[in-house]
């Protein structure tokens, strides 16, 4: 946990005549300033407010109303009738029918609650409880208890915690600062805010921000404590010290209502109170006579971004946005005038490969309020978007570093694409593809032609169910002699369309016994041959043909093993290659001749060896 100390009593002693209560150490008699102005409308019991926020309860009815025009219209808002109600920033506080609410929260109307300065914490305390609960009015959630007396102002708890130690501690960040005071000081509910504290038991209003020298005062026990200022009933009139002035100036307003009186500090921490006349109509004063603070300084800093977004660096859809956030910052003794607008400017590129273009301030985007912008972008285009902030003191940061965005231009890219076997002996065969894509792949088209034995290969084919599909395989029983090839394609959802892939093809082959034999050759079987069966070629010029089959390669399919002989193959007349079939161990094997040009004419496999020559069947391939 972080501490912070700031020391506000000074090391010499500081002689302070006694004084009784409701007098200050003012060397002359407050000026009587009049009457505040009438708030027209509503009489009250109790009165609050908050900026041009005034809240009344009916004197009979209990009701309570509130205007923000200075009492042109009026709007009810509940009841509250057991207690005052209090008016702290946007929080509203009133108590009726024995329940006490405050944004969601409700508590027994009998027991102790606070709303703090600001508006942010309120505390319970039940009357047997030995501690008062501490909860943040926005989440409704519990933040700590604590045993009184202490005051809340914004975030934080202020609480003497030993005799000389005034801590406050920022429930939101956990921050500690510790502010020296002297031995007998304590503070109690509604007595710090802004920069000072009001402390009882030794007369003293510390600056809890520093590095003011405490002040001397003694006030009334009934004494409000604005932001720089207090305000105590006295007499028929409305004592007002000023605390940012050492001499601690007075001003006097009235008359008040005697009995029993009301008024309040603005809760939203500007220099007014409200206070009910004797005829409990509402009045407010404007105390524009106070010091202005003593540390406090212009807001000389910019609106610093804390976070933005044009979302993914790839879009798969036309319509672009850019979102952002500012805080305006501040110290302790130069208060943020916070965020009022922001300008905004693209620079594109029709696509990943151009130079970008200059910066386009797009006069609509000048002077937002709002904290974002979208646009729609053609396909391909990238856009980058800066923003920059002004505060109200007019306070410009630089423009933002770039947050870019392109609208997929790039078509899918094939990662994977294959089938069984260029030969397919297996069944059935699984035609397989993948794409990628900078979003994401919408669908694909797949064709296919084929050639039927002895036949070249045909146009085209695209089935209608293969087009515009998210499938990403094909299973088909393969036909004996059949060349069949196909092609895919692939789109994303912007449309972006890929070629189409390289085209791959199967074949299954044609079985021996669709060959005719000559010489000396037995039929047989195995269990090694793809249909089952075999032809033993068992003599020098013994030979299998087939008429008109047309080809670039053809390959043949044989067993090979111990004692196997060789064969010469034949298309058109013309020797192709030869192929050995001898070997170590028995197996089926696939045989891919030379490539040819693609040709039409007879095949011939015939034996060139006396030792016998295994034949399974032969394969006519269309492409290679």
């Amino acid at each position: 946990m972080l501490r912070f100390r700031v020391v506000a009593v000074a090391c010499s002693v500081v002689l302070v005549p006694l004084l009784s209560a409701g007098q200050v150490m003012a060397a002359d008699p407050p000026t009587h300033l009049g009457e505040g102005v009438l708030v027209p409308g509503h009489t009250a019991t109790d009165v609050g407010l908050s900026g041009a926020r005034v809240v009344v309860s009916d004197p009979s009815s209990h009701a309570v109303y509130e205007t923000s025009n200075n009492g042109t219209t009026w709007t009810a808002n509940g009841s509250s009738d057991t207690k005052q109600l209090q008016v702290e920033g946007s929080s509203l506080l009133t108590f009726a029918g024995g329940t006490a609410k405050v944004g969601g929260l409700t508590f027994p109307a009998a027991d102790e609650v606070v709303l703090g300065k600001g508006g942010k914490l309120v505390s319970h305390r039940a009357a047997s409880s030995p501690t008062a609960e501490v909860y943040d009015v926005a989440t409704k959630t519990k933040l700590a208890d604590y045993a009184p007396p202490f005051a809340m102002s914004d975030s934080t708890v202020w609480k003497v915690t030993e005799p000389g130690h005034l801590d406050g501690k920022d429930l939101t960040t956990g921050v500690v600062k510790t502010v020296l005071v002297a031995s007998a000081c304590s503070v109690g509910p509604d007595r710090v805010n802004g920069r000072w504290a009001l402390l009882s038991g030794c007369n003293q209003v510390v600056d809890v921000k520093g590095p003011e020298a405490p002040r001397n005062l003694t006030v009334a026990a009934d004494a409000q404590v604005g932001n720089g200022f207090t305000a105590q009933a006295s007499g028929s009139d409305l004592l007002v010290t000023d605390l940012n002035d050492q001499a601690l100036g007075q001003r006097r307003y009235g008359p008040l209502r005697a009995t029993p009186s009301s008024f309040r500090a603005d809760g939203s921490g500007a220099a007014k109170i409200v206070y009910a006349d004797p005829d409990s109509k509402p009045r407010v004063a404007s105390l524009t006579w106070l010091t202005a603070d003593p540390q406090q300084h212009p807001d000389t800093v910019a609106p610093v971004l804390t976070s933005a977004s044009a979302g993914a660096r790839i879009r798969d859809n036309t319509s672009l946005s850019f979102e952002w956030l500012y805080t305006d910052p501040q110290d302790p003794n130069s208060p943020a005038t916070g965020v009022n607008s922001y300008d905004l400017r693209i620079q594109q590129r029709p696509n990943r490969t151009a130079p970008y273009g200059a910066w386009n301030q797009v006069p609509a985007w000048q002077g937002l309020k709002t904290t974002g912008a979208s646009l729609s972008a053609a396909i391909g285009t990238d856009t980058c978007w800066q923003v920059r902030a002004r505060d109200y003191a007019g306070n410009l940061s630089a423009w933002s570093v770039s947050y870019c965005s392109e609208v997929d231009g790039t078509a899918p890219s094939l990662v994977t694409w294959r089938i069984g076997d260029r030969v397919e002996l297996g069944n059935p065969t699984v035609l397989r593809w993948a794409y990628k894509d900078d979003t994401d792949v919408a669908s694909y088209d797949v064709v296919y032609k084929v050639a039927a034995p002895g036949v070249a290969l045909g146009k085209w084919m695209y089935p209608v169910t293969w087009q515009n599909t998210t499938m990403t395989s094909i299973t088909y029983a393969p036909r004996l002699g059949w060349d069949e090839c196909f092609m895919v394609r692939s789109r994303d959802y912007l449309g972006n369309l890929s070629a189409w892939s390289p085209q791959i093809c199967s074949v299954a082959p044609q079985d021996d016994r669709a060959f005719t034999s000559a010489g000396t050759v037995t039929r047989s079987t195995s269990t090694l041959a793809f249909q089952g069966t075999t032809t033993i070629l068992k003599a020098n010029g013994a030979y299998l043909t087939k008429a008109t089959e047309n080809a670039t390669r053809i390959a043949v399919i044989a067993l090979v093993g111990p004692g196997q002989g060789r064969v010469d193959v034949y298309h058109a007349n013309i020797k192709i290659g030869t192929i050995s079939l001898a070997a170590t161990t028995t197996a089926r094997k696939v045989f891919y001749l030379p490539i040819t040009p693609l040709r039409t004419g007879a095949v011939k496999i015939i034996s060139t060896s006396t030792a016998p020559a295994t034949i399974d069947g032969a394969a006519f391939l269309r492409v290679n």
